[in-house]
C-alpha cells in the first residue's frame, strides 16, 4: 500500500509592524512653521499634478515642497534633476535610473529582452505586473515608502501621444499602488491635455495652478484643489475642496536654509543672479 506524504512548506506572514501612522513633525518649530507644515501634511499623499504658463513658478512650488517635506517630515525626496548644494541629502531618479530598474525587473522575471518584444500588449502587461510586485514587495518599497517623488519634466514620462511609452506604464503602475506606499508623487507641466489621462491624469487627487504675481516680486500664487485626502489609515473621495492659496517667495531667506532662498535649491536660468532678500524669520 503506497501512502502519500505531503512535504510541509515554510508559510510566509505579512510584516506584523503596524505603519499606519502619520509623518512625524520635527520638533524644533516655532508658531508660523508648525502652521505652514499643517499645510503640507494637507498634500502630503497621492498623486499631485502641477500646471501653469511658463515662468510661472511650477518648479519653485514642487522644489520648495519637497525640500520642506524633508525638512518639517524627514521624507526621502526622489528628483528627477540635480538640484544645488543648498537641497542637501536626496536621491537621484531620472529617466536613465527608472530604465536601470525596468531592465532589473526583467531580469529578476526572466524576461531580459521583453522591452523589445513585438508584441506591444504583451510588453505592457510585463511593465505594469513587474512594476507593481517591485513597488510593492521589491527594491522599489525600499526606495518609495513614504518618500516624495518630483517628476520635473512630466511630459518626458507621461506623454499624451505615446502611451505605449515604458516610462509612461512605469509612472502609470507606481501611481495605481501609490496609496499602499504612503508616498506623494508631484509632476509639473504647462498643460494639463498634454499628459496621459490614464497614466497619470486620473490619479491626480491633487491639482496645483500656479500663476506668477507681478504685483509680489518673485513670487507666485498657487491655487490647490483636492479631489481626495489620503491619511496614514484612510481616504476620503468624492468631493471638491480647496486650500487657501499658497504664496511662495523665491528670494525670501529662510533661516532653516541658512539664509539662502528657494532659489538656491535648484538651477534656474532666470534666478541663478538673485540674492535673497533680508528677511527676519520666525522660527
Amino acid at each position: 500500500m503506497v501512502v502519500a506524504t505531503i512535504t510541509p512548506k515554510v508559510l510566509r506572514y505579512a510584516d506584523e509592524t503596524d505603519d499606519m501612522r502619520d509623518f512625524p513633525l520635527r520638533e524644533d518649530l516655532g508658531w508660523r512653521r508648525r502652521k505652514e507644515a499643517e499645510i503640507y501634511r494637507a498634500i502630503a499623499r497621492g498623486t499631485m499634478l502641477v500646471t501653469g504658463e511658463r515662468g510661472s513658478g511650477k518648479d519653485l512650488f514642487g522644489s520648495s515642497t519637497a525640500y520642506l517635506n524633508k525638512y518639517y517630515f524627514g521624507r526621502r525626496v526622489l528628483l528627477d534633476f540635480l538640484p544645488k548644494k543648498a537641497f542637501g541629502g536626496y536621491t537621484l531618479f531620472d529617466a536613465r535610473v527608472m530604465m536601470q530598474e525596468i531592465h532589473k525587473m526583467a531580469k529578476a522575471a526572466g524576461v531580459q529582452g521583453i522591452e523589445g518584444s513585438k508584441d506591444r500588449g504583451e510588453y505592457e502587461e510585463f511593465i505594469g505586473d513587474a512594476t507593481v510586485k517591485w513597488a510593492l514587495e521589491g527594491e522599489g518599497y525600499l526606495l518609495f515608502k513614504g518618500a516624495v517623488i518630483y517628476l520635473s519634466e512630466l511630459k518626458r514620462y507621461c506623454p499624451k501621444r505615446n502611451p505605449g511609452n515604458r516610462f509612461n506604464k512605469f509612472v502609470g503602475s507606481v501611481n495605481s499602488v501609490l496609496r499602499h506606499l504612503d508616498a506623494l508623487l508631484i509632476g509639473t507641466h504647462v498643460f494639463e491635455n498634454e499628459i496621459d489621462r490614464f497614466t497619470f491624469v486620473q490619479y491626480a487627487n491633487i491639482r496645483a495652478q500656479c500663476t506668477w504675481l507681478l504685483s509680489i516680486p518673485d513670487t507666485t500664487e498657487v491655487r490647490i484643489t483636492m479631489t481626495s485626502i489620503i491619511g496614514a489609515s484612510a481616504a476620503y473621495s468624492g468631493f471638491s475642496g480647496r486650500l487657501r492659496p499658497l504664496r511662495i517667495n523665491g528670494r525670501e531667506a529662510r533661516g532653516f536654509l541658512d539664509d539662502k532662498c528657494f532659489y538656491d535649491l535648484w538651477r534656474s536660468k532666470s534666478m541663478d543672479n538673485l540674492m535673497p532678500v533680508e528677511t527676519k524669520e520666525m522660527n
